[in-house]
């Protein structure tokens, strides 16, 4: 009997944190590294915070690839969250030590389940600081079912009403400079 080898999907995540940003962005990607084989990772901005009142945040995006199901890469990303010091019971709009949501899983649309996110996720056409790194990252890769390139969707964006409301600007400092920081 032969077995066919299982071919690793492209899953796209958004990191954020506005508590202790540096830190826990640090450790959030060393501990998405030591999950998954493969990751890639969009330069990092900084943006207010959405719809509270709070500290800035550190947003980025990493690639991963993976043959893990959307379940398990879901309850990897929960269990690194609760492990940076998320408190489930926060409201959605509240200051975050450490936030990871799936953004793309492959070329999945899907809408939300019990079990299961939207997907694409609605943020990455509404949001600066997830459609910006998105594009840095995968900037002609098509969005899922569309004709139109991650660059060419940031471009209409920024020219947008909304995208005129949404602020973010690049951090400067490198990984390297982060890493220092957070040891």
């Amino acid at each position: 009997m032969s077995s066919k080898a299982q071919k690793a999907v492209r899953v796209f995540l958004g990191i954020g944190s506005n508590l202790n940003r540096e830190h826990n962005i640090v450790c959030g990607v060393r501990a998405l590294e030591s999950e998954f084989r493969q990751v890639s990772l969009s330069p990092i901005y900084e943006s207010e915070a959405f719809g509270f009142d709070g500290p800035a945040f550190y947003n980025l995006v990493a690639e991963v690839r993976t043959q893990a199901s959307l379940s398990s890469i879901q309850s990897i990303c929960k269990a690194i969250e609760l492990e940076y010091g998320r408190v489930e019971s926060d409201s959605k709009y509240s200051s975050r030590t450490l936030d990871i949501d799936i953004l793309l899983y492959g070329e999945r649309v899907q809408s939300k389940t019990a079990q299961e996110p939207a997907l694409p996720r609605a943020d990455v056409l509404t949001r600066a600081y997830v459609l910006k790194p998105m594009a840095d990252l995968i900037p002609f890769a098509h969005y899922p079912n569309s004709d139109k390139t991650f660059q060419q969707l940031w471009r209409e964006f920024q020219h947008s009403d909304v995208g005129h409301q949404q602020s973010i600007q690049r951090v400067a400092k490198s990984w390297s400079q982060l890493l220092a920081a957070s040891e």
